[in-house]
């Protein structure tokens, strides 16, 4: 619809020059290049926001979640972690700082804790219920 409008505008400036109406038809020209300037500053705004965006998912597409943190994932290779928070809010990959017992993102300073690896007590080792065989004897008697 605005293509058309502007279409007419332009050959309504063809007209006044035609005319001799030239003050008109210089207001018309400089109203009209004053809409494609907002038009083209807004195009240019939209294609740099596109580009943000299939930034966003092709990068999407190589993270993993484990249930606290990402991991980029690329050629093979497992990069990170990187903060969740900082990632879904702001869709910034944030490296996490690695201390001993706990991960620690410098942006937004969320902790995430380390998975303790869990210890076996003799208590919970399980000897099987079938006597064992006798075993073999490796000297001779």
């Amino acid at each position: 619809m605005q293509v058309l409008a502007h279409l007419s505008g332009f050959k309504r400036v063809l007209e006044l020059m035609k005319a001799g109406k030239t003050a008109e038809a210089t207001a018309l020209q400089k109203s009209l290049q004053d809409e494609f300037m907002v038009q083209f500053d807004e195009n240019e705004t939209l294609k740099r926001q596109l580009s943000e965006v299939a930034a966003v998912l092709d990068l999407s597409e190589c993270m993993s979640f484990d249930g606290q943190k990402y991991w980029l994932e690329e050629d093979g290779k497992r990069e990170g972690p990187y903060c969740q928070v900082c990632y879904d809010r702001d869709a910034t990959l944030v490296r996490l700082a690695e201390h001993d017992r706990h991960y620690e993102c410098r942006s937004c300073h969320n902790l995430y804790m380390k998975p303790k690896l869990k210890t076996v007590t003799r208590k919970e080792i399980t000897l099987p219920k079938t006597p064992l065989k006798e075993p073999i004897p490796i000297f001779a008697k």
